[in-house]
């Protein structure tokens, strides 16, 4: 229905950072407590912990990467809401050294390492194998 007499569309609630964060740290003290009677529960609690730490890696890299922020600034920020850092320890832990480290098991992982192959083919030439029988030793182990 159109028109006047329509039904206003409800504004969607938005939500402050901080608000957003306090209940989550509510969540995380309820999800305690039950930990608390409960083992499997703190079996979650410990999994909720790696994921919190792996977006605030990833966060902080997007922040350097993506929004332009720098390193140093990323610390400065993080010392004036009440969590002092260094530009060194913010280097150390989401420089794009770092953070390349923490994604290559699982997003780097099809990467060709060129070294490997020309040990392996130089391996090869030693031995008198093919390049084809190479590849079949590669497919072997890879898989």
């Amino acid at each position: 229905m159109s028109g006047r007499h329509a039904v206003p569309k409800k504004r969607k609630k938005e939500y402050e950072d901080d608000d957003f964060a306090k209940a989550a740290g509510r969540f995380i003290t309820a999800m305690g407590r039950r930990a608390s009677e409960n083992p499997e529960a703190l079996a979650f609690m410990i999994g909720l912990g790696k994921v919190m730490k792996d977006e605030t890696d990833r966060a902080a890299a997007a922040l350097h990467a993506d929004a332009g922020f720098s390193l140093g600034e990323i610390a400065k920020f993080l010392t004036d809401f009440g969590h002092p850092m260094t530009r060194q320890n913010a280097q150390k832990r989401w420089g794009p050294t770092s953070i390349a480290r923490k994604m290559a098991p699982t997003q780097v992982a099809n990467v060709i390492n060129l070294a490997k192959v020309r040990a392996q083919k130089a391996r090869a030439e030693v031995w008198g194998k093919t390049d084809a029988e190479v590849v079949q030793f590669k497919e072997r182990t890879a898989g």
